[in-house]
């Protein structure tokens, strides 16, 4: 009975993610009606993993850059109908700069299950951000909103601060058995 549960114990888990990332400070600026705003994802992970005594096990991981940049902007419905970035670049707190090439005009449409109306620009590329040492990023834009009535045309700033966020979870084998279902496939 004792080698059961230490069999049982052995698939025991603490898994820990931690997320370096950017998030928007301050106000986000409005052109012609839309909110702006801009998110940054990690591209990359750093794992580490940990073994007790062969009863529990412990994974870390922790999401970085380089990032993913998108830049978007969020409408009503009906009312907005595009948005084309002129110009846009990134300034680090330590002084680089990146420019980004400008964007076509992208139509604004129905963002992922229905949350709003939005036009995204998916930045080409990935910004090689320090997150401990490069701090604030600042983005500067020139931004034009088209809507029913009128375009307009704005330089705009966004500032986005480092943070990091934390996901603790305890998982068992049993987990696996209840997670199990239709979309996991069964394997031999």
């Amino acid at each position: 009975m004792l080698f059961l549960w230490t069999g049982l114990l052995c698939h025991c888990a603490h898994l820990v993610q931690t997320e370096e990332a950017y998030q928007v400070s301050g106000v986000e600026p409005t052109v012609n009606g839309a909110r702006l705003t801009a998110e940054m994802l990690t591209t990359e992970g750093r794992v580490n993993y940990s073994v007790s005594a062969m009863v529990y096990f412990v994974a870390g991981e922790t999401e970085t850059g380089p990032y993913k940049c998108l830049f978007t902007a969020w409408g009503k419905r009906g009312t907005h109908r595009s948005m084309r970035v002129e110009s846009l670049s990134f300034r680090t707190a330590t002084g680089q700069v990146v420019q980004a090439p400008k964007s076509v005009t992208i139509p604004f449409a129905v963002g992922a299950g229905d949350e709003g109306w939005q036009a995204t620009y998916v930045v080409p590329g990935v910004l090689n951000m320090d997150h401990e040492k490069d701090g604030d990023i600042t983005l500067d834009a020139v931004v034009s909103i088209r809507s029913q009535r009128r375009t307009e045309r704005r330089r705009v700033q966004l500032t986005m601060a480092p943070g990091k966020a934390k996901d603790v979870r305890f998982e068992t084998v049993f987990d696996g058995f209840r997670k199990k279902g239709k979309d996991q496939p069964d394997f031999p």
